[in-house]
Formats: C-alpha cells, sequence, structure tokens
C-alpha cells in the first residue's frame, strides 16, 4: 500500500515537473512574442509616417503642377490654395483655443 502511493506521488511529482517545464517554455516564447509584436509596432509606425511624408509631398507635387499649368486652367490652383487657406485657418483656430 505505502508503495503503492510512492509510486502515484513519484507520477504527479514528475507531471507537476514537466507542467512547470512547459509553462516556462510558454513564458518565455510569450516573451519573446510580445517583444516582436512590439519591434513589428515600431516598424509600422515607422512605414506610417514614411507614408504621410509621401503623400505630403505627393500632394505638393499635384499643387505644383497646378500651380505650372499654362493652359489657363486656373480653376484647379484657387481650390489647392482655397483649401490650403482652410487648412491654415484651421490650425490658427486650434492654436488660439
Amino acid at each position: 500500500m505505502n508503495e503503492e502511493y510512492n509510486k502515484i506521488l513519484s507520477t504527479l511529482n514528475d507531471n507537476i515537473q514537466k507542467v512547470i517545464l512547459l509553462y516556462n517554455k510558454e513564458k518565455e516564447l510569450n516573451g519573446e512574442l510580445s517583444a516582436e509584436v512590439e519591434k513589428l509596432n515600431e516598424e509600422l509606425n515607422i512605414y506610417k509616417q514614411k507614408n504621410k511624408d509621401l503623400e505630403n509631398k505627393y500632394d505638393n507635387l499635384k499643387m505644383a503642377k497646378a500651380l505650372n499649368l499654362e493652359s489657363g486652367d486656373n480653376n484647379d490652383a484657387k481650390l489647392k490654395l482655397n483649401k490650403i487657406i482652410r487648412e491654415i485657418d484651421n490650425c490658427i483656430a486650434l492654436l488660439n483655443k
């Protein structure tokens, strides 16, 4: 009877050790994955900023093209200038708050 309990306790102890080992491995993997997520989020923010910069450059190029029209189509240039003026007015309004 005592030998049977010792066998059960030994098996239980082995299983507990296996669970602890698996837990530690998963904890380590979780830490690695968290670090990778953080790294990828930083890369994403960098690419978002680059995309925003490129969109601004593209808008500036469109504006320059609209202002350099020789065909007399000043409507686009006026619309773009009005848009810029509205954006500036919004920025000034935000600064005054």
